[in-house]
């Protein structure tokens, strides 16, 4: 009777069974998101403001280098400082001097005389989106304390109650500013979510000689000269530190949409002229941001500055289902915050260079001492080290079948061996080689296994007796560690699977049904450490990170929480590991954090990512790692429309030649993943990767391992490069040939001059 019940109504039972499955579901959502909230006063009334925004005030020295002088301004809450070397006043809001004031309305007044500006959550009404308050019209009460070496300055927002102390100070030849965190309060509702640190700081109209320098791709600026040629609706740029802001799965695994928007390195510059500020976020980097606002957005002033991120904020998908407490949601999706701010002090400097040092070049050579001075870069380049070749090498790759999928051989571990004798005997000897896709299983994210049809364990043994005896080949076996699919084994949903601040795993389902998730920091670290172990047999081979260097995002995984910036020290703590280890370290993503551990960095960003608003790209990042940490840029040269241009823009960023190549044919990749390695055949290539590489190893030799401290674009088509050493290369990309400082540059070529040219 009750099987045949069941069996009638089997349907109805399935469909209710749904119901409630989805109700619960998002019952629960509703429920982690109010117990994700902060305890607030419900009475909180606004208490009586000290600020008097009609009073002008004055400037008052509170500090005092041999280089630099701190003011403040107790009226404004307002600071500037004066470059003693050069007598420059930089200003940290703006005044009738820098701009018009009573030219804009209200709004924009308040905002181009604000030190700070916040952003904050309602928690009553938490759909009800983010509110902006400026400190030049929305803070009520200003409080300063002289403390050594500056001041530091409450801020008090008093309509929703919150209260951002801000201490301004001065260290030798910098300017520091700190944001406390112990000393952010609210005393209402409302949850501060964004600081936005001196967006006026060196502000400038179009009448001096002057640009923005922001951490788009490789580096990017926006001159004042052009503001001419951009379009009328100009957008203002975002870029947050090492993850774009948005963390979910299909915006972290579209390369394009997400490199777009995320600095690989927390700074920017401005340059006024003869003089140029340039400011490095040094601790809390991780939460911060870069905000770019050229001239013609809104206003005809070119400003940008630092965003702080005090908490971490997700979004909630809301749908049009019962949620079991009395309330309906209403499609779409909103904004939510962490109950906690963010247990860091947030801490910028700011440098100013005059002169010839005012520029984006001398922006990087500051950058670079201040990455060696505090440890944070490897010089990965032995003194009279001959330049490399870069080179990538296919091993395989998989096919899909209508029943089984086959796996591709493109390069087996003895044809390795078989190229880089070859390269060798024809006078190749240093070499930088990244071994891609050679485990069993690489498409469902295994971190271990040689493919049998490469030479399985016995050919990786051979390679690694062979590099024992071939010490000058370098090579890396590539693999990954943050990202995991339904099929990868010994995956653990509840440990190892990132989550984000709903306590929803961050994942996405294929086509095909199974599902790819970001991995929890801990749990990368942890199959790193696995990878590890069974490498011991194979000391001699190098590992290459192709996913470690990109991404980082807060984890709110029950079992493993990871803040952002615990997130950075665990996976700084992952490369680590494998530098102890004794084995040379490659990465193909360029956050800051893996300089110190790397030994070769490939495949780096050789442009910006094309916004509106940008003029120029510019080889900041290559700068900054030149002559100690080899690298190659992203253009391979068998790739390239133009091999000749390619070359140009290898010499202009200082990359090693690079090509990726297949000891098989490459039509043999047809009808797999990796359709666009359209010409990869070794024997097709090896007369043109030689020639190559012996005109750079001839022409170029006085660069390798020297610092590139100039970059200079003198035209569209015309490009000056100095190194420490003295010597002087001029890129010419024209038709044309050009004459510069008395060199004479063919077209399309490249002359190096000086130092230790040959």
């Amino acid at each position: 009777m009750v099987k045949r019940f069941i069996k009638e109504r089997l349907g109805t039972i399935i469909l209710f069974a749904i119901i409630i499955i989805f109700v619960t579901w998002g019952f629960l959502r509703v429920k982690e998101a109010r117990d994700n909230a902060i305890t607030y006063v419900e009475d909180y009334e606004a208490p009586e403001g000290n600020v008097d925004f009609t009073q002008e005030g004055s400037y008052v020295s509170v500090a005092k280098t041999d280089s630099l002088e701190l003011f403040y301004n107790e009226a404004k809450g307002a600071i500037q400082v004066m470059d003693l070397k050069s007598n420059h006043l930089w200003k940290g809001i703006c005044d009738n001097e820098v701009y018009d004031l009573e030219g804009v309305n209200a709004q924009w007044k308040a905002y181009l005389q604000s030190p700070i500006t916040i952003s904050f959550n309602d928690l009553k009404k938490k759909d009800s989106g983010v509110t902006k308050q400026f400190a030049g019209k929305d803070c009520g009460w200003l409080e300063a304390e002289i403390i050594p070496n500056g001041v530091a300055v409450t801020y008090g927002f008093l309509t929703p109650g919150i209260y951002v102390t801000v201490e301004y100070t001065l260290e030798g030849d910098e300017f520091v500013v700190r944001i406390p965190h112990e000393k952010i309060v609210e005393k209402s509702k409302y949850a501060l979510t964004t600081v936005e640190l001196l967006p006026f700081f060196g502000a400038s109209d179009n009448s001096v000689d002057g640009y923005l320098f922001y951490p788009d791709g490789s580096g990017a600026i926006t001159t004042y000269e052009k503001v001419d040629t951009r379009p009328s609706n100009v957008k203002a740029a975002w870029y947050y530190t090492y993850t774009n802001k948005t963390v979910n799965f299909p915006n972290l695994w579209n390369r394009d949409a997400y490199m777009r928007y995320t600095a690989a390195m927390p700074i920017y510059g401005i340059k006024n002229g003869d003089h140029a500020l340039f400011g490095i976020f040094t601790e809390g980097a991780e939460n911060s941001g870069v905000v770019v606002y050229p001239s013609g957005y809104i206003v005809d002033l070119n400003h940008m500055g630092f965003e702080v991120y005090t908490r971490n904020v997700y979004v909630v998908d809301m749908y049009s289902m019962s949620t079991g407490l009395g309330t309906a949601s209403t499609g779409g999706s909103v904004q939510r915050v962490d109950k906690k701010i963010i247990p860091e002090d947030k801490v910028a400097r700011f440098c100013f260079l005059s002169g010839d040092e005012a520029s984006y070049s001398g922006m990087a050579n500051v950058y670079r001492e201040y990455l060696l001075a505090n440890g944070m870069i490897k010089d990965a380049i032995a003194d009279g080290e001959e330049m490399a070749l870069a080179l990538g090498l296919l091993m395989g790759t998989t096919k899909e079948g209508m029943v089984f999928d086959e796996y591709v051989s493109m390069t087996n571990f003895e044809q390795v061996q078989e190229i880089l004798d070859r390269l060798s005997e024809r006078g190749i000897t240093n070499k930088e080689v990244v071994l891609e896709s050679w485990i069993k299983g690489y498409d469902r994210y295994e971190t271990w296994g040689p493919v049998r049809q490469l030479g399985g364990t016995g050919g990786l043994k051979a390679l690694n007796s062979y590099m024992e005896a071939n010490p000058e080949n370098k090579i890396y076996l590539e693999n990954g560690f943050m990202f995991a699919s339904s099929e990868t084994s010994g995956l653990a949903e509840d440990t190892d699977v990132a989550y984000d601040g709903l306590n929803v795993e961050i994942s996405v389902q294929n086509m095909d049904g199974t599902v790819l998730y970001m991995m929890n920091p801990q749990a990368a670290y942890r199959r790193n450490q696995e990878f590890l172990s069974k490498m011991e047999k194979y000391g001699n081979l190098g590992v290459a990170y192709n996913d470690v260097g990109k991404y980082v995002y807060a984890d709110f995984n029950p079992q493993a929480p990871f803040t952002k910036a615990e997130a950075v020290l665990k996976l700084r703590e992952l490369l680590g590991s494998a530098a102890d280890s004794g084995r040379r370290v490659a990465s193909l993503g360029t956050n800051q954090y893996v300089y110190s551990y790397t030994d070769y960095l490939y495949n780096l960003q050789e442009e910006s990512y094309g916004l509106s608003i940008t003029d120029y790209a510019v080889p900041f990042i290559q700068m900054v790692v030149s002559g100690l940490i080899p690298y190659s840029t992203q253009g391979a040269g068998n790739l390239s429309y133009d091999l000749q241009i390619q070359k140009l823009k290898w010499v202009e960023y200082g990359g090693l030649p690079n090509f990726v190549l297949t000891y098989e044919s490459a039509q043999k990749l047809r009808d797999t993943g990796y359709d666009s390695l359209f010409s990869s055949t070794y024997a097709d290539w090896e007369d043109t990767v030689v020639e190559t590489y012996l005109e750079f190893k001839e022409r170029l030799s006085g660069t390798y391992g020297q610092q590139m401290t100039s970059h200079e674009i003198l035209t569209d088509d015309l490009i000056r490069i100095e190194y420490e050493n003295g010597t002087v290369v001029y890129v010419n990309y024209s038709n044309e040939e050009a004459t510069v400082d008395g060199v004479t540059i063919p077209a399309k070529d490249y002359v190096a001059v000086g130092g230790g040219a040959k």
